[in-house]
């Protein structure tokens, strides 16, 4: 038996695409780019993860995708499955060591908590696929950040300094 702790939000099935059993996937959060290995699938039935292999995956735009599921020859089978959240191993997300769109490389930064006062320097970012995580460092403990507007509140690129109101306990660890 599958864990869904184990496992992350793909998508939704949509509707059928044409006559042979394909079926529409939206993404949720994550994208085509993002999954390493797209062989396997979990749709959720009765909320149970149950593993679908997939025969074919075709991207279409940035949040939809053409599936066709081993199992499902046909329109009227396509129909039944839609509105099924779809599930992948999170080992089968690709981990991204680069910056996040938009943002540029805040490495050497000084981060300020609102709280805390200084709490170490930017590292990189980390951009996990649905969570990008700043790296601070202070001597020899690493913290990571959520990259997310409650919590990264401005950056100076004169001064160099991010100011940040992080979780409670966030850098007791």
């Amino acid at each position: 038996m599958i864990n869904k702790d184990n496992c992350i939000l793909l998508g939704t099935l949509a509707k059928p695409h044409g006559t042979r059993g394909l079926i529409q996937l939206r993404f949720s959060g994550l994208k085509a780019d993002d999954i390493k290995e797209k062989g396997l699938v979990f749709v959720e039935i009765d909320g149970l993860p149950v593993p679908y292999f997939i025969e074919s995956f075709q991207d279409k735009t940035d949040d939809l995708a053409i599936l066709k599921i081993e199992g499902i020859d046909s329109e009227s089978k396509a129909r039944e499955f839609a509105g099924f959240p779809v599930y992948i191993m999170k080992d089968q997300v690709k981990k991204k060591r680069a910056n996040v769109k938009g943002l540029h490389d805040f490495s050497g930064y000084r981060v300020i908590d609102l709280h805390l006062g200084f709490v170490g320097f930017a590292v990189e970012i980390i951009n996990e696929a649905t969570n990008p995580l700043l790296l601070v460092k202070n001597e020899d403990k690493e913290y990571l950040v959520p990259v997310h507007e409650d919590i990264i509140r401005n950056f100076n690129d004169k001064e160099q300094v991010i100011h940040i109101a992080a979780p409670e306990g966030l850098f007791d660890l």
